[in-house]
């Protein structure tokens, strides 16, 4: 098969999942051409022909739309973030120009009825698996990774009070150096915002995937792919987050049992060739 790829390869500010989702098209037999969504025109675009066209949110969404009227072949987004707020607009819009969307916003699909709208979640990049190294710029007890904005707020300021120094905060740390955070940090913790039961980021795919033991908010969803206490831990409450963090902190032999077998189950079941592959047989 031909991919004709739209999409930001280039992201210094990210795990740039485009190049994983490339590197699994190949590896699964099929010739990918990518097109980079941040300086291609819709002229340029329209050059490009293939048996797929697969694009994530693409270019402006009045363009997208001009595009994907005058693409003649199959057209298949996959949309990663929550769908809220202006996001609904574009949902609403794009859908029915598609011959497939995927989503790893379950709750929104339980909410509508579109019929070629499908769950795939996100993955861990298959390319290096091996673990991460100690690094003393990375040494904490407990670590958050991520942005921190809207309720995260209030969950960082509760572990700041109570953890000072021994908490620490990461932002756009991918690839080796995401390994080598966990490999230096003992716990790091999720936050529920803006997560549900049936909508959660990549953060637990990276992080498990990368060999880190995460402490993450228990969702109804989350039971399809990962056991608790097996694979990661959970918590429903601060006072619970906070039992478990002490717990895990004191627990160093259960603690790396379970960061062990999370990271064994995500490479076996949750990379992007898994999800590819799914992707192209639901297509077929």
């Amino acid at each position: 098969m031909k991919v004709i790829y739209l999409g930001n390869f280039e992201n210094k500010f990210s795990d740039t999942t485009e190049k994983h989702i490339k590197y699994a098209l190949e590896q699964l037999g099929h010739k990918v051409v990518t097109i980079d969504e941040t300086n291609t025109s819709l002229e340029e675009i329209l050059t490009f022909t293939g048996d797929l066209f697969l694009f994530h949110k693409g270019i402006e969404l009045i363009d997208l739309v001009e595009l994907l009227n005058k693409i003649t072949y199959k057209k298949v987004f996959w949309y990663f973030d929550k769908v809220w707020n202006d996001r609904e607009q574009w949902m609403n819009t794009v859908i029915p120009f598609v011959d497939k969307g995927f989503l790893t916003d379950e709750a929104w699909i339980r909410s509508h009825n579109y019929k070629n709208i499908e769950v795939l979640r996100q993955g861990i990049g298959n390319e290096d698996t091996s673990l991460g190294t100690f690094k003393k710029e990375y040494e904490s007890d407990i670590a958050f990774l991520g942005t921190v904005y809207g309720e995260r707020k209030g969950f960082i300021k509760a572990l700041q009070e109570v953890y000072k120094d021994r908490f620490r905060i990461y932002n756009n740390v991918f690839g080796r150096d995401l390994y080598d955070l966990c490999a230096s940090a003992k716990i790091i913790v999720a936050p529920k915002f803006p997560q549900n039961d049936f909508y959660w980021s990549s953060r637990i795919y990276m992080t498990l995937g990368s060999g880190g033991f995460l402490i993450h908010p228990r969702l109804e969803g989350l039971k399809e792919e990962f056991e608790e206490d097996k694979h990661f831990v959970a918590f429903s409450s601060g006072k619970e987050l906070k039992d478990k963090i002490d717990y895990y902190l004191a627990h160093k032999k259960e603690r790396k049992k379970i960061q062990m077998a999370g990271y064994k189950h995500c490479l076996e079941n949750y990379t992007y060739q898994d999800r590819v592959k799914k992707l192209l047989e639901t297509i077929k």
